[in-house]
């Protein structure tokens, strides 16, 4: 191989640039099958291996996320809470902080 020649992995030179300063190297073990199905995935959109990676890791980051955040909300209805300073708002620094109350009207 030249040494002015470029192989074309789905990224141009200057988004190569882009991704070596801002992205991280990572190497992971993961089972054959699945690399050979991802690689089908990137062929098929006419995509880098590596950016279909990058996009299932985000989906699966995202999903996750809001799984979690679904999670915790239920979590907060699952209290069935009732009640409460009828002030609360007006007054929220005084019951979080133990600031003082402000007069209502």
């Amino acid at each position: 191989m030249q040494g002015d020649e470029y192989i074309d992995f789905g990224v141009d030179k200057n988004m190569h640039q882009l991704y070596t300063t801002s992205m991280i190297r990572t190497q992971i073990y993961i089972p054959e099958t699945l690399h050979e199905r991802a690689k089908l995935i990137a062929k098929n959109k006419k995509q880098s291996l590596a950016n279909v990676y990058r996009s299932f890791i985000t989906q699966g980051l995202e999903s996750t996320q809001q799984k979690q955040a679904q999670k915790g909300l239920d979590f907060l209805i699952n209290l069935k809470l009732k009640g409460g300073p009828k002030d609360l708002s007006t007054n929220i620094d005084h019951y979080l902080y133990g600031g003082p109350k402000k007069k209502t009207k």
